[in-house]
Parts: C-alpha cells; sequence; structure tokens
C-alpha cells in the first residue's frame, strides 16, 4: 500500500502567495497526499482563500494566532499520514520532490531522514539565486547524524520529508521559541533518527524578503529565542555525543553572542555563560576580531568590531533599499 504523506502548511497573513505554494503541493507527481492548511489568526484573507481549496484532500483549521509551532503541532494533531512534509506558506516544492525522496527511502528505514537541496528565490523561480545546498557529493548521501549535528548545515524545514515514527519519538514544536524554531525542532528529529539522507534531486525553494511570515520576527525576543534554540541544541548533542559536540556548542554561542554585542549585552554573557568554555574564540564567523586582538588585546577588538556593525548596519539598510528597487524596476538614486 502506498503511504499517505501530510503536507502541513502554517499560515499567517499568507494571501499575497499561498495560492501558489499550495498549487506546488497539489501538482506533485505523487499523489496518495493529503494537505493540511492551520491558519494562524491572519488578519487578512489568507483563511478564506485556502478554504477555496478545501477537498477531500485539503483540511484547512483556524486556530488564535499562537505562532508557527503551535499551527505545526494542530496540523500534526490532525495528519494521518506515514510521513509528515512541512512547508511555509510562502515556499515551493519541486513538483517530483516527495516522489524523489520516497523511492529513495526504499533503500533506507522509516527511521532516516531524508531531505533534499534547497536554494532562494524573490519573487518567482526565474529568480533563483545563491548557491544550492547542502553541498554533497553524491546523487544520494548518507550522514551520520551526530557528524550531521556537529557541522549544522543550514536547512529549510521545507526539505525534510519526516516518518511519523520519528515525529513521535522527536516530540512536539517547541511553542516558546519564535526563531530558530525549525531548526530546535531538526535538532531533535535528527537526534532520534539513524541517520540523515540527502537526495539532490528533491528540491525545495525558499522566498527571501518576504517580512509577513511568521518566522519574520526581530530584537530581543527573537535574539532570547536564537539562545533557547542553542541551549536545546547544546543539550540534544550531549546526550548523543558528549563531550565530542563541545567546540560545535562552543561555536554556535560565540557566533551568535556577536548578534547581540551591538544592542543586548546582558544577552552576550548569558551566551557566554552557556559555553564549554568561555575563553574559546573561533574563526568560521570573525576572521576580524580574531587577528585584530593579536595586535591590540581581545577588549580593544571587540569594541572596534562594535563600532564598525553600527557602520555595517547602517550600509546594510542603503544595499537593501537598492535592492529593493532593482527588483521594482525603479530609478536607484
Amino acid at each position: 500500500m502506498l503511504p499517505l504523506i501530510s503536507i502541513i502548511i502554517p499560515v499567517y497573513n499568507a494571501s499575497l502567495f499561498l495560492s501558489e505554494t499550495i498549487e506546488s503541493t497539489l501538482k506533485q507527481s505523487y499523489q496518495n497526499i493529503e494537505l493540511i492548511l492551520v491558519d494562524d489568526g491572519s488578519k487578512d484573507n489568507s483563511y478564506e482563500l485556502a478554504k477555496q481549496y478545501e477537498s477531500l484532500k485539503v483540511k484547512v483549521v483556524k486556530q488564535a494566532n499562537k505562532g508557527a509551532s503551535a499551527a505545526r503541532n494542530h496540523g500534526i494533531s490532525l495528519a494521518k499520514g506515514d510521513y509528515i512534509q512541512f512547508l511555509d506558506a510562502d515556499d515551493f516544492l519541486h513538483p517530483q520532490k516527495i516522489e524523489h525522496q520516497l523511492n529513495t527511502l526504499n533503500n533506507y528505514t522509516d527511521l532516516h531522514l531524508i531531505g533534499g537541496t534547497w536554494q532562494r528565490f524573490i519573487k518567482n523561480l526565474d529568480q533563483l539565486y545563491g548557491e544550492v545546498a547542502p553541498v554533497t557529493y553524491q546523487e544520494v548521501q548518507c550522514f551520520n547524524n551526530i557528524d550531521w549535528l556537529i557541522r549544522r548545515p543550514m536547512m529549510i524545514p521545507n526539505t525534510w520529508l519526516v516518518s511519523r515514527k520519528l515525529v513521535d519519538l522527536a516530540g512536539p514544536w517547541d511553542e516558546q521559541i519564535s526563531l530558530n524554531d525549525d531548526g530546535e525542532y531538526f535538532y531533535r528529529v535528527i537526534a532520534a533518527s539513524a541517520g540523515v539522507v540527502i537526495d539532490r534531486k528533491a528540491a525545495t525553494y525558499y522566498r527571501s524578503f518576504n517580512h509577513t511570515s511568521l518566522s519574520s520576527r526581530s530584537g530581543r525576543e527573537a535574539m532570547l529565542s536564537w539562545i533557547k534554540s542553542v541551549q536545546s541544541y547544546k543539550k540534544v548533542l550531549w546526550n548523543l555525543a558528549g563531550n565530542r559536540g563541545n567546540d560545535s556548542v562552543d561555536e554556535f554561542f560565540y557566533n551568535l553572542s556577536y548578534s547581540c554585542l551591538n544592542e543586548f549585552s546582558d544577552l552576550v554573557e548569558v551566551c557566554k555563560a552557556n559555553m564549554y568554555d568561555s575563553t574559546k574564540t573561533f574563526l568560521l564567523e570573525d576572521n576580524f576580531v580574531n587577528n585584530l586582538t593579536k595586535f591590540v588585546g581581545l577588549s580593544k577588538a571587540k569594541k572596534i568590531r562594535k563600532t564598525i556593525y553600527s557602520f555595517k548596519q547602517h550600509f546594510a539598510v542603503k544595499k537593501l533599499v537598492y535592492l529593493i528597487k532593482f527588483i521594482l524596476g525603479k530609478p536607484t538614486y
């Protein structure tokens, strides 16, 4: 019997893109699917738009605004599928994404987590940009779950196809985390898995510059959410790998501390307190500070870095305005 795939889409103020996203699921070459749309208290007409697709295959429900994680948990509670496909309301699946993954899973078990590749786009798939991720050296490649967690390749939730068994083992999405909620959830899924399988043919597409999405949050609350997600990562990795993952945890908190540096000095201290060794420095994302430290010391290097960060924020805004004007075809002067 063909496995049933439950596609769960949390929806919040997504009316501009929702139809395209729904169509990308209904046009899957693998047709034994159910689509569950959970409207998270949208203020636009997303719910009414979703209701137009309601059918034997498509279920549409509404809840008070609780966040993306709560919407996904609601969807899981309604799902009847053998596998779960999470999808954001403004993104796309390749028409053969699910078919490719199911075919590949014939060589593995339902405790393997299967992913695919992803790429960014702006308005439509004619505007793909950036690298295809993750980088693999075979069309289908299996990774040890500990190695994957230590490396932490950047993935989006849409890439994964998760067996119901793994969903049950990992537990629910953490509804207290608003940013990097998908990262935190999939740390647990990967830890519970027998390994991570990447099928390069199974493609998904991630829309950039959508500030109405459920994952679009900023400020102190966002940084606290990030910190909580990394604390979960620390716990998951310790339980799975012991001190083998200490450097990866410290690097994560170290780099996060620099995201807090300019505005939230108290959260910098929280990040340091969560490191196994707070005296460590890492070169991957802060070559500038590490190199400057050799000449002026760490304290002065951080102050210089903080000043430069303020300038970078200013010029980043100017660059974003230029990009928006370019996309809209407006003059850039």
